[in-house]
């Protein structure tokens, strides 16, 4: 019985190499992207949109594959795939089964489960990646302005991976994956898209506790809760407090108050937004640590919030906070286009939704 090889563009290799391949795939995909960035050719971007979607998905799979092949391995693969994964001698003449691999957005979603809790792939980004690779490919669909975005979404993408990959002890040499012919090139863009991704990720009993880490580490308690009797700081009371409070109002099993999203920026929970219908208004309430204000990222979470309560049907979005709360009176008023309004002990904001 003969031991068969994975059949890559580089050549055959053994089945233990494959995250090695994948990485090597990758790699020439990302320069690939970066070397189309200036060429006229008709089909230029169709060949830039497909190695940049790619290097995406195989730079995903050369993570997973290194962490534990059978993490490649898609819903639909049979015995056979598996068997092929883990290299078990096979018969010569027999040629290899369907290999059924998770895509890029799965990868990505499975990347997030095997990775530390406090760093996570940004899945909005890849989405966008994909997106751009699926319209060259099926359809033809190219635009060099949303090829660019890609490419710039591409290089933060890699960025993010070679942290998740430091963190998990593989190798993550970001000059060596980009070359000395294009590495130029890639921290010019990569210094241009310094900023964030941000992301509002619907509050669940997994992702709570990493919330409270966020308020602990970068919030006063009255920024992000309501008082509670004691002494200054986050005690345990107050700690406790704060998950009550979630719990009740957006965990609640059947009757919540409202919905609360934690706020990631490139990855990290940097704090919360929430929106609690009130008829044809839906409130809207917003914290960020404050390593993170002034970023633009509470900008991006209203944004979004507004998308979220227009979707409800609702016609005014509203905000409330106190007048001592400078960067949340901001928030109002350059996030929200509204006038802050003050009223006795609170300061109010409506935006009209349609």
């Amino acid at each position: 019985m003969a031991l068969r090889k994975w059949p890559t563009a580089f050549g055959a290799v053994d089945y233990d190499r494959l995250p090695a391949a994948l990485d090597q795939l990758a790699c020439a995909h990302a320069r690939r992207a970066l070397a189309s960035t200036d060429s006229r050719e008709p089909l230029a971007l169709i060949d830039q949109a497909v190695s940049i979607g790619a290097c995406a998905e195989a730079l995903l799979k050369a993570v997973l594959a290194a962490i534990d092949i059978h993490l490649v391995r898609g819903q639909s693969a049979g015995i056979e795939t598996t068997l092929t994964l883990a290299g078990l001698p096979e018969h010569p003449d027999r040629p290899l089964p369907d290999m059924w691999t998770v895509g890029a957005i799965e990868a990505a979603q499975v990347l997030n489960r095997a990775t530390p809790a406090d760093v996570r792939l940004p899945e909005e980004l890849l989405a966008r990646i994909v997106t751009v690779r699926d319209s060259a490919v099926h359809m033809g669909f190219v635009d060099r302005a949303e090829s660019e975005r890609a490419l710039a979404d591409l290089v933060v993408l890699v960025d993010r991976v070679l942290s998740i990959r430091r963190g998990l002890g593989q190798d993550a040499d970001w000059a060596a994956f980009w070359s000395p012919k294009h590495l130029e090139r890639a921290d010019t863009i990569r210094c241009e898209r310094i900023a964030p991704v941000v992301e509002l990720i619907e509050l669940s009993e997994d992702n709570l506790p990493l919330l409270l880490d966020a308020a602990v580490a970068d919030a006063d308690p009255l920024e992000v809760m309501a008082p509670v009797p004691g002494p200054p700081g986050w005690t345990e009371q107050r700690k406790q407090a704060f998950l009550a409070f979630h719990r009740d109002r957006a965990l609640h099993p059947t009757c919540p108050n409202e919905r609360t999203f934690v706020i990631t920026a490139g990855g990290r929970v940097v704090g919360a937004a929430r929106l609690e219908p009130h008829g044809e208004e839906v409130e809207a309430g917003v914290w960020i640590g404050r390593s993170h204000r002034g970023q633009g990222v509470g900008g991006r979470v209203v944004a979004r919030l507004r998308e979220l309560a227009a979707g409800t049907g609702a016609h005014r979005l509203t905000a409330v906070t106190t007048p001592d709360n400078a960067a949340a009176r901001r928030l109002i008023h350059t996030g929200f286009g509204a006038r802050p309004r003050v009223e006795g002990d609170a300061v109010t904001g409506a935006a009209e939704l349609r």
